[in-house]
């Protein structure tokens, strides 16, 4: 009976090994994706020229994309679960006046970090904002016939370093500290082949919830291998 029982339970850690090995395959995933950051700001109640009456506030929209291209590894835990890690790096140069400059995150005062003189509003500026990321999620992504659908969940860190040039002034850099911030998103794809698919993903973030904005929003296509 003992050795009967030994047998079973070595057939049960055996099987449960050779599952493990089955699901753990490894993907790697070249990937590009252009966010689109949304800040909305109130505009600050005033009064009307004509009548000293006060105006109603309205609402400033800033609209800014990023192109971000990385690389992400995905190893699956099961059937259904994987876990990604991900690196990334963007790039943008804007162009405005010290007045408009502000950061749409709401993470850096540009006027005490970046020693930025307002003492002109009409003076132009150029900023250079680089962020690096690196993304740990969880997905859950079935898989039917030669499609693929994903949905995930996970933290995303980013650090952020500027440059700053204006007339007359000496450049000025400035890197902040990393940030976390929680992502969620989905995703549809294909299979190309046994090791081979192609997906694309919606991914949202949120910086200050529960505050609607700023927000960010990705989309993102990837070319994946299995090994």
């Amino acid at each position: 009976m003992k050795s009967q029982n030994s047998v079973k339970l070595m057939l049960c850690v055996g099987l449960f090994f050779y599952q493990s090995v089955a699901f753990a395959r490894l993907s790697i995933e070249p990937y590009a994706s252009v966010s689109s950051t949304k800040q909305i700001k109130p505009d600050k109640v005033g009064k009307t020229k004509s009548d000293s009456t006060t105006a109603a506030a309205t609402e400033t929209e800033t609209i800014k994309q990023r192109t971000t291209y990385g690389l992400r590894a995905t190893i699956g835990l099961s059937r259904l679960l994987k876990f990604q890690l991900g690196v990334g790096q963007s790039e943008l140069t804007t162009t405005s006046k010290t007045s408009a400059a502000v950061d749409d995150y709401g993470e850096i005062d540009f006027e005490k970090d970046l020693s930025m003189d307002t003492s002109d509003p009409e003076k132009e500026v150029t900023i250079k904002e680089t962020q690096r990321k690196a993304s740990a999620v969880l997905a859950v992504d079935p898989s039917f016939s030669i499609f693929i659908l994903r949905a995930k969940a996970g933290v995303v860190a980013t650090q952020r370093l500027f440059s700053k040039e204006a007339d007359a002034e000496a450049p000025v850099s400035f890197e902040s500290p990393i940030t976390y911030k929680p992502t969620c998103g989905a995703g549809a794809g294909i299979k190309l082949g046994r090791t081979m698919y192609f997906l694309a993903e919606y991914s949202l973030f949120l910086y200050k919830f529960p505050e609607k904005s700023p927000f960010e929003r990705e989309v993102s296509v990837s070319y994946g291998l299995n090994f």
